[in-house]
């Protein structure tokens, strides 16, 4: 299916004035702008998918912005461009929407033209510094040194999913009328136009889970979706009965707290491409003594280095 986006556009060529055009040369063209992606898992690609194209030019300044909906990543949109012939860099957010995520910087645009070094996406946090709700599936795509000539301009960039989805279950508790929490606590709230981290202050998802009846031992069960996780990252993670305070996990000292450790100690004999896998399910058992073994996606977590993963 194809679309068509109006482009907003942020330069005024100075040598069209008033009513002479002698100077002007017809500079619109057309861009047909797709996006791929490269993933471990299925993609969340039905939509409706909100985007934001930006191109910068070659000094890095914006000198356009598109922003369309897509009902699939896979859709192909024809775009309207004023700019001539040359070389761009296309930076996509998809699913940046308010009131999630703001870029300050182009508060001001038209009017002022950011430089893509300046510009930073933020996760607007809350003032309590919880984001206890469901936050959308995040893309950003990025493609350097595109040129773009007066006709068949085929555009397409890829896309890596910035969002992670957790599961979480709980097995072993005895079931009962508290209400518990999970805690994933980092700072991975800010994302210069290259995808990299950014300064951010620490805050925390959370989700929350009950019991559906009390009496005997039964599951628990929550979800969360955080942004990116890495490999040098350390978002600490925390499971706690929020109606006492009492902490669950960890249940010793020596338990693993560091969310990207535990995947990866799960996952011991092979390398978790975070880019790549977005999805973990969590599972803590208790035994009588409530002491909890954990397991990502099925693979028992081994707390000590010294072990072999089973």
């Amino acid at each position: 299916m194809t679309q068509v986006a109006l482009a907003l556009c942020c330069l005024l060529f100075s040598s069209c004035i008033g009513e002479d055009l002698s100077g002007c040369a017809e500079t619109r063209t057309q861009l047909r702008v797709s996006f791929s992606t490269d993933t471990q898992e299925e993609i969340p690609g039905k939509g409706p998918h909100n985007v934001t194209l930006y191109l910068f030019d070659r000094e890095g300044y914006c000198c356009e912005l598109h922003e369309f909906r897509l009902e699939d990543l896979e859709d192909e949109t024809l775009l309207e461009t004023g700019m001539p012939a040359g070389e761009y860099t296309f930076v996509a957010w998809v699913n940046k929407d308010d009131p999630y995520f703001d870029v300050p910087v182009f508060d001001g645009y038209p009017q002022v033209h950011p430089r893509k070094e300046a510009a930073v996406l933020y996760l607007d946090i809350p003032q309590n510094s919880i984001v206890d709700y469901q936050l959308p599936d995040l893309f950003h795509g990025a493609l350097e040194g595109q040129e773009i000539g007066t006709d068949g301009n085929r555009v397409r960039i890829p896309l890596v999913l910035d969002t992670n989805r957790l599961s979480f279950s709980v097995e072993g508790l005895e079931s009962n009328a508290d209400t518990y929490e999970f805690e994933v606590r980092d700072n991975n709230g800010a994302y210069t136009f290259d995808n990299g981290f950014d300064a951010c202050t620490p805050f925390s998802y959370m989700a929350r889970a009950a019991f559906t009846g009390t009496g005997g031992k039964a599951g628990l069960d929550a979800s969360m979706t955080i942004l990116r996780l890495a490999g040098d990252r350390s978002p600490a993670f925390t499971f706690r009965n929020r109606t006492t305070g009492k902490t669950l996990y960890p249940s010793s000292p020596a338990q693993e707290t560091n969310l990207v450790r535990l995947i990866q100690k799960a996952y011991r004999n092979s390398t978790v491409d975070f880019d790549r896998k977005h999805r973990f399910e969590i599972t803590l058992k208790y035994n009588a003594q409530m002491e909890a073994a954990v397991s990502v996606d099925g693979w028992s977590v081994v707390q000590d280095d010294g072990d072999l993963r089973p």
